[in-house]
């Protein structure tokens, strides 16, 4: 993921790979071996990588794609480690996987080669590398990419105690992005341990099944989400909540642990990151489409003000309404928890 971010920052400034050579002090072949993947990124020093980024910098690279270099580098450890490395090798408390919660950048570098889909920062970059047969994303191979999902269910299967609930649901999550019905049913039975060892009060217990319950929206089975939505309590929904607020960087990163995550305070965050995050994703026919209206409606009732103080955002939440009131694959109560956003609308117009 580093090389090919490398790749896409260069190009952004229009030097080739000889003039960025040059202005580095190295050989091209060096520059390709970044880029290539070949030469990892993560081998050179603290002092030349920063001498590096100050050279994309300074030639007009986009800040916003810059600052994803640290989350690329993780990405990339997590991948090798993962791919490279017998599970049985590690130990669960130094899986990379358990070393803090992710957030959504680094979580969508991990799987930009598993589904060809860049992170939101790096859209545009990956949209006008011109043309040529080129890779478009990151490339895995496909023996690299079994052993990737064949350690994390190695790994998520092997991960019973409760101190391995970070790294047993972040492996998890990444299991939904597995086509091999070997990973989708032992999806379907981690559900239902999940559901047996949660109690009703269970907060931390709920987000368990909350990773299980995605993960199998996104092999095309929705019902153990929909569930999931239906017995959520008033804390739960909260942790669902405070959860995403984290997942978009509403939260400051590198939290250790899932209790940590979720006692933040929903007034420690203002909530238009979210916000504009749901309504992109409020899309007709989404895999995620009754769990992404159940967050809207418990995030503007938590923050009304988002309403009442920005026009623009009530037009577009208003306009996401209007959207999704179409989507007739909708469960009873995402359609009342529209209604009540759109409720909600109406009142902060006055």
């Amino acid at each position: 993921m580093s090389g090919f971010l490398l790749k896409l920052l260069r190009e952004s400034t229009g030097l080739t790979q000889t003039e960025f050579a040059e202005l580095l002090g190295v050989d091209q072949t060096t520059v390709y071996g970044w880029e290539s993947g070949r030469r990892p990124l993560a081998h050179l020093r603290a002092g030349d990588l920063t001498r590096l980024r100050m050279l994309l910098t300074r030639h007009g690279a986009p800040p916003h794609a810059l600052a994803l270099i640290g989350d690329a580098l993780e990405a990339d450890l997590i991948i090798g480690d993962t791919v490279s490395i017998s599970p049985a090798a590690i130990h669960t408390q130094t899986h990379p996987l358990a070393v803090s919660v992710h957030q959504r950048t680094l979580a969508n570098l991990i799987t930009w080669p598993l589904t060809g889909h860049p992170p939101a920062q790096l859209a545009d970059l990956a949209d006008h590398r011109g043309h040529g047969p080129r890779p478009s994303s990151p490339v895995i191979s496909a023996d690299d990419r079994r052993l990737f999902f064949d350690h994390l269910l190695d790994v998520a299967d092997r991960c019973q105690w409760p101190d391995d609930g970070l790294l047993r649901r972040q492996a998890i999550y990444l299991l939904g992005f597995d086509d091999h019905t070997e990973s989708a049913d032992w999806l379907t039975s981690e559900l239902t341990r999940a559901q047996q060892a949660t109690s009703d009060t269970d907060t931390q217990g709920s987000l368990r099944v909350r990773s299980s319950a995605i993960a199998l929206a996104a092999t095309g089975d929705r019902d153990p989400l929909r569930a999931y939505l239906t017995h959520l309590d008033e804390a739960q929904a909260q942790a669902n909540l405070t959860y995403y607020a984290y997942w978009v960087g509403e939260l400051p990163g590198g939290v250790l642990d899932d209790h940590a995550m979720i006692r933040a305070d929903p007034a420690d965050w203002s909530g238009q990151r979210l916000l504009r995050h749901l309504l992109d994703r409020l899309q007709p026919g989404t895999d995620q489409a009754d769990l992404y209206v159940h967050t809207l409606a418990d995030l503007i009732a938590s923050h009304p003000h988002l309403l009442t103080t920005n026009p623009a955002l009530r037009e577009a939440t208003r306009t996401a309404v209007d959207r999704m009131n179409a989507d007739t694959d909708l469960m009873a109560q995402a359609r009342q928890n529209l209604a009540n956003v759109a409720y909600a609308v109406r009142l902060s117009s006055r």
